[in-house]
């Protein structure tokens, strides 16, 4: 008599508890938030708003707080409604000005019926190539009021949308990420991410390179010896660490650190001088995890991962974190749900069924 194992490998989690405090940044909305500090203590966000995740009425707004992240001002819209505009990036110019870009998807997704009505159509794509879609727009005071929105034809791309942080280097340099559909048709890839610049503090955009071939949503920061890391998602859902030593103009090749499902990401450099990996979880316990670097994101924690929120319930459209450090050294991570999470009691509470949440939390919390 003979007998046959069947074997197989699982992920196991040892590690404790630990409860942080979540403060609510929006209710019934807030897809997509790109957070950026403004000051020592204050943080503004830009998120969606007005519609679900696809939808012709949703646009996008910024708002702001003064106390890390606790409390938040009411959305001022940064573009008219109908226009289904997405995608954004968001970031802070030398001289303290808020810079947003997005995709004005009503550009390139949608069609009309015979009534006039707009229908979306993933698949309109004959106004890829010639209709720029990629817009950006100013804000001088601190996001109360922006100026008139203009728009960008990609070199590289015709669908260009923005993604996440535009960095600003010391020189003044601002860096955004951007991902799409290439011109020149590269085998084996269906997305490009490629970095856009500019040197007058956001009013004109250009110089592009490439950072990745079949990759798209890709988080940048840098390095206090000026090396520019990248953290770009890939086709199939992963996210890989990529490096530049020449300010982006070339990039190592892509090294996965995430599973899939596990995406988008954001990093951040913290005041201790570790590279913090924040990314969205697709599996389950879907919500946040994060991954932290002791050396410039040459290597990852990957055995002792950290879960910053377990708690979305019956979807994966959630997550996209966005994080900062405050002076004070409090980190604030903001992340979306759109059906519920269990911490607030999915749809039967007054956070409502899709919400944007900002955790706070300090570095000794996660390691």
């Amino acid at each position: 008599m003979s007998s046959h194992f069947l074997s197989g490998a699982s992920d196991i989690f040892v590690g404790r508890r630990a409860r942080l405090t979540r403060y609510l940044v929006i209710a019934m909305e807030g897809f997509f938030p790109v957070l950026a500090r403004t000051g020592p203590e204050t943080l503004a966000v830009i998120y969606r708003t007005g519609a679900t995740h696809v939808g012709v009425t949703g646009t996008l707004a910024v708002a702001t707080s003064d106390d890390g992240g606790k409390s938040w001002s009411d959305p001022v819209q940064i573009a008219p409604r109908w226009e289904d505009n997405r995608n954004p990036a968001f970031g802070v110019n030398a001289n303290g000005e808020l810079i947003a870009a997005f995709w004005k998807a009503v550009l390139h997704n949608y069609r009309e019926d015979e009534g006039g009505n707009l229908l979306y159509d993933g698949e309109a794509k004959e106004a890829w190539a010639t209709v720029p879609g990629l817009y950006y727009v100013k804000s001088a005071d601190g996001g109360k009021t922006w100026g008139d929105a203009r728009s960008y034809r990609s070199e590289l791309l015709t669908l260009a949308s923005p993604y996440g942080r535009i960095i600003s280097l010391p020189d003044g340099t601002l860096l955004m990420p951007v991902y799409g559909t290439p011109r020149q048709p590269i085998e084996g890839a269906r997305d490009l991410s490629i970095v856009l610049r500019s040197t007058d503090g956001g009013d004109t955009w250009g110089d592009e390179t490439m950072v990745a071939a079949g990759y798209n949503e890709t988080s940048f920061v840098q390095l206090s010896g000026g090396r520019l890391l990248a953290a770009a998602r890939s086709e199939s859902g992963h996210v890989s660490i990529l490096f530049s030593d020449d300010l982006g103009r070339t990039w190592s090749d892509p090294v996965q650190v995430t599973r899939d499902g596990e995406h988008p990401a954001d990093l951040t450099v913290l005041q201790s001088g570790r590279v913090l990996l924040t990314f969205g979880r697709r599996i389950r316990p879907m919500g946040c995890g994060l991954l932290l670097s002791d050396d410039g994101g040459q290597t990852w924690n990957t055995d002792r991962e950290v879960l910053l929120a377990g708690d979305g319930i019956e979807s994966g459209d959630l997550g996209y974190p966005s994080t900062a450090q405050l002076a004070d050294g409090h980190i604030v991570t903001v992340l979306y749900y759109a059906a519920g999470s269990e911490m607030t009691g999915g749809f039967h509470n007054n956070w409502g069924q899709v919400s944007c949440q900002a955790i706070q939390y300090r570095e000794e919390d996660i390691s």
